[in-house]
């Protein structure tokens, strides 16, 4: 989908991305996860209402509550207003929720509140896996979570009721493959953003890419001799060796 002018000038304002740096995809909510919260609004108004409506209509014409039947109602019509009002608020906050992909990062952009908003940045580099789950409302009306893995401790990162989760992570995945291999290239033609560039690379941060390359395959390496050798003898005799 194209972003217009506006758009990617004012998400470049907002987020924490080079003024150069181009923006892939823009992914939002599912008109599913904004159905629902209108869904448990207008239940919650068919509640209170009924309520009103079996109170003021049990017991005889002498009864309180029967006597009283119109302030309840309108009681109770004043606060299904209320919910239905109060309802728009976390419509509006998840409207402006949206995950990010540029050619370096992927960010996620979040509305916890009125006032204040969160965003959460992976850089495409230690990205390791990108997978998508469905439940059955989700494959049947288009809507999904992605989860992208990062190495070691870092935290994974999980996006929900994103519609085609399965393009969405198709797109982060070639993103990544290009600025892997940008990196490792250190200065090579990319397709990033559909239009061929060349991507200049800072040599300091692909130096520290290397370092981080060489981090893992030590960790690796370190695994698989421990499964190898469990009780450690081979590393005793090899610092032995050393000595």
């Amino acid at each position: 989908m194209p972003i217009s002018p506006q758009t990617n000038k004012f998400l470049h304002s907002k987020l924490p991305i080079d003024d150069d740096e181009n923006i892939i995809g823009i992914y939002k909510h599912h008109w599913f996860a904004y159905a629902s919260i209108w869904i448990v609004g207008v239940v919650i108004v068919i509640i209170i209402m009924s309520l009103a409506s079996i109170l003021t209509m049990v017991g005889d014409n002498q009864s309180v509550l029967v006597q009283h039947r119109s302030e309840l109602m309108a009681i109770a019509l004043v606060f299904s207003v209320l919910v239905l009002l109060g309802t728009f608020l976390p419509v509006y906050l998840r409207g402006q929720e949206q995950v990010v992909l540029t050619e370096e990062a992927l960010l996620q952009v979040l509305q916890p509140s009125l006032f204040s908003n969160k965003i959460d940045q992976v850089s495409l580099q230690h990205i390791t896996d990108v997978s998508v789950h469905q439940d059955f409302f989700g494959t049947i009306l288009g809507y999904g979570s992605i989860t992208v893995e990062t190495p070691g401790e870092q935290n994974n990162y999980r996006f929900y009721m994103l519609p085609n989760p399965q393009e969405c992570a198709k797109e982060i995945i070639s993103a990544h493959e290009n600025f892997d291999a940008a990196l490792q290239g250190g200065h090579m033609p990319t397709t990033l953003g559909g239009a061929k560039a060349r991507m200049e690379i800072d040599p300091q941060q692909y130096q520290q890419f290397l370092q981080y390359q060489q981090m893992l395959a030590q960790q690796q390496r370190d695994q698989i001799a421990q499964t190898n050798d469990p009780t450690g003898t081979q590393s005793r005799s090899d610092d032995q060796d050393q000595v």
